[in-house]
This record gives structure tokens, sequence and C-alpha cells, in this order.
């Protein structure tokens, strides 16, 4: 003879949902804000000039034009930690006041890649972190790029990074 068996919904659902509170407590615990510092140098950049076309060598970019980039970068020891790729393009006319310009860029790291996107206007840069691959999978969070003062290079100045990432 068969017995039925019956378990009212609702223990149900409170046994599943005092899982979930546990399991979301213990993420809570273990998730953390992590600082990655690092160092941009050696840079190759390339102007995209596209048509009307700059008047100078010193003009600034107009609408269209853009520019690609790919730097060395460096941990806080001065060991090899990756490479930086970025692109950005300028939407419009700026004049002589310089203009802003539009970035999407990765850090190829040993763990994986960080993506961010930038809005470009002066040697202090802050942008947004919007993903990630590898160990760093939905990757979100903030960065910022700061020129040294006085440390030249051929290619511009070296940059110090420093890359939030956000629980």
């Amino acid at each position: 003879m068969r017995r039925k068996i019956t378990i009212p919904a609702g223990s149900v659902i409170v046994a599943l949902g005092g899982a979930g509170i546990l399991a979301l407590a213990g993420q809570a615990q273990t998730n953390a804000t992590s600082t990655i510092k690092l160092v941009t140098k050696n840079c190759s950049r390339k102007l995209i000039d596209v048509p009307p076309r700059s008047r100078g060598r010193n003009s600034p970019p107009g609408a269209g034009d853009g520019t690609a980039a790919s730097c060395r970068v460096l941990d806080t020891a001065g060991r090899r930690a990756g490479v930086l790729d970025a692109a950005c393009v300028f939407p419009k006319d700026t004049g002589r006041g310089g203009a802003a310009g539009l970035c999407d860029g990765a850090y190829a790291l040993a763990g994986g890649d960080i993506h961010f996107v930038v809005r470009v206007k002066s040697e202090r840069v802050t942008g947004a972190v919007v993903g990630g691959t590898g160990s760093y999978v939905g990757a979100r969070g903030i960065f910022t790029s700061i020129e040294r003062p006085g440390d030249q290079e051929r290619n511009g100045s070296p940059k110090d990074d420093t890359i939030t990432l956000l629980p």
C-alpha cells in the first residue's frame, strides 16, 4: 500500500529562503573590494586622422579622429605584469580647448583581462571597469590613471594606474 507524503508548500519556501539567506550571508563576508596598482610605460600610439585632415602636427583632433595605443604594464616593483591596449574616438571638433576622447580598452594581465571605458580630457583619467575574463569575469569598479610629473619618455609620460574592483 502506498502512503502519500505531503509537505506543506510553506515549509519548502521557508527552508529554501533560509538556505538562500545563509548563502548570501557567507558571500557577503568573503567578498571585499580589491585594489590593483600598476604602471604603464613605453606606449606606442597611432593617430587616426579622418577627412578633413588636421592642419598640422599640433592641431587638436577633429570629429571622427581617433587614437590607438598599446603600453607595457608593470607592477609597482617594476616587473612585467601585462599589456594595456586602448582605442579612442573624438566625437566632435573642440578647437583649441582640447578634445575629449571616448576610449575603451583592456589590461591583459596574467589572470585574465580587465575591460574599461573612459572619457579622457586631462592628465588624470578616471574610468569605469565594465567586465573581464579569466579570474576577472564579472569585474566592475573604477580605475584612475595619473601621469607622473617630470618623468618623460619618448612616447609620453609613464602613468600610475589604480584599479579598484568592487565586490
